[in-house]
């Protein structure tokens, strides 16, 4: 009989293998990347645009022409677009960031065609209106006017300027200097140069049949694509900073401390990876039981590594009452110094190293899941074993190289402090 009182063995997953995708380029160069699940019945079909905020003439000229696709077409309105998906058991999503623009449809796979016509017609013949463009405005400086109130939110955009400056889209933030200079003409520019006659990429992830595919590329296939080069600059560095922001009317201060640092080319990365998870980046970190648990002095803090297109930033980010921003500070720079000056435990490096790979591991159970991993491998020009060797970089991590990244990168920190 079965003795449930005793654990069974721990078994480390040692390997991790990524189906594969099927990729099909069509006449036009229009990349199609295909991962089937045969026993879903939904679809997920993205269409990836090079149309984020760094493109065009201005900052926000991305942002308007994401929210103003889905808002009119040549035959339908707004409300008749999602009429249109809806009744069919779908819906559209349109985002952007700093480097793309993606529309995303989710849908039900036995209606898979129907969707098709009005998909492509919001992607290369939207209205573009003027009025739908001034009600997209209002909101946006609205919703600045808004957030900008919170302490969270201006640290965050204060820390992003402090580390690439105002004058690159890396450090720039969507408010009403940015807004009220776009114009009409300026978003159909920017659709027809960046999207309707642009080179793009189609990611197709559900249960779909070799028939839908080939409808996809019918209903998507342009004539007259555009491929040039769209190399992503980085700008130059800035000095160190260390900001005070004073806000009377505020009972909590939100604090920023880090710095610029690399991407997932850099070949630190897995080893600063795991310094950061030990430092700040779980529930179980130095940071969390330090600062939350033994001090009480905030609810949450946590650390992280933003990678982006040439190199990336790193931060430590929480809110505390202003009265207790010096003892944070204090504490912070303490399990820093510490890391620097003391080798982790084999114990707690194993920990922690598990607790990623664990992480790893359960951000590949869907098969969505697995295609954002295609998609990331594609869009940052990754190896195409980067996954698939992740668990044995991370296993690699010794507590000497932990010491090592503390003393290397844990210093010239900038910080900011609002409120």
């Amino acid at each position: 009989m079965l003795n449930r009182s005793i654990a069974p063995d721990f078994i480390p997953t040692q390997n991790l293998s990524l189906p594969c995708v099927v990729k099909v380029i069509d006449n036009s160069g229009v990349q199609f990347f295909c991962l089937k699940n045969p026993n879903l019945e939904v679809f997920r079909l993205e269409i990836v645009f090079r149309a984020g905020s760094y493109f065009g003439q201005k900052f926000a000229l991305s942002y308007f022409t994401s929210k103003l696709l889905s808002a009119g077409t040549m035959s339908k309105n707004a409300n008749e677009i999602a009429e249109s998906f809806e009744r069919l058991g779908g819906f559209l999503e349109v985002s952007q960031n700093q480097e793309r623009l993606v529309v995303t449809l989710h849908g039900l796979s036995k209606f898979f065609e129907h969707y098709l016509p009005d998909l492509a017609e919001i992607v290369f013949y939207p209205t573009l209106t003027l009025e739908e463009l001034d009600i997209q405005k209002k909101i946006a400086t609205q919703s600045y006017l808004v957030n900008i109130e919170k302490t969270v939110t201006e640290a965050n955009k204060i820390f992003r300027e402090g580390l690439f400056g105002t004058d690159h889209s890396f450090g720039k933030t969507l408010q009403p200097s940015e807004i009220d200079i776009v114009s009409q003409s300026e978003i159909v520019d920017f659709h027809s140069e960046f999207i309707k006659n642009a080179s793009f990429n189609v990611f197709l992830t559900g249960n779909f049949s070799d028939k839908d595919v080939d409808s996809v590329q019918t209903f998507f296939q342009q004539k007259t694509l555009v491929f040039k080069p769209s190399v992503i600059s980085s700008p130059g560095l800035n000095d160190v900073f260390n900001l005070k922001i004073d806000k009377p009317e505020s009972v909590q201060s939100s604090i920023r401390l880090g710095r610029r640092m690399f991407n997932r080319h850099h070949p630190d990365f897995f080893k600063f990876l795991v310094f950061n998870t030990i430092l700040g980046g779980f529930f179980g970190s130095r940071l969390m039981k330090n600062i939350r648990e033994e001090k009480g002095l905030t609810y949450g803090i946590s650390s992280s590594i933003v990678p982006l297109a040439n190199e990336g930033y790193w931060s430590i980010g929480a809110d505390v009452k202003k009265e207790n921003v010096p003892m944070a500070l204090e504490e912070i720079q303490k399990e820093i110094d510490v890391l620097k000056n003391q080798q982790v435990s084999e114990g707690e490096l194993s920990l922690v190293k598990n607790y990623m790979k664990g992480s790893v591991l359960s951000s590949t159970n869907t098969v969505f899941d697995i295609m954002d991993k295609h998609k990331a491998i594609l869009h940052e020009n990754l190896p195409e074993d980067f996954y698939n060797t992740m668990l044995q970089r991370i296993d690699g991590v010794s507590a000497d190289e932990i010491q090592e990244m503390a003393n290397m990168y844990m210093q010239d920190l900038s910080t900011v402090v609002v409120g």
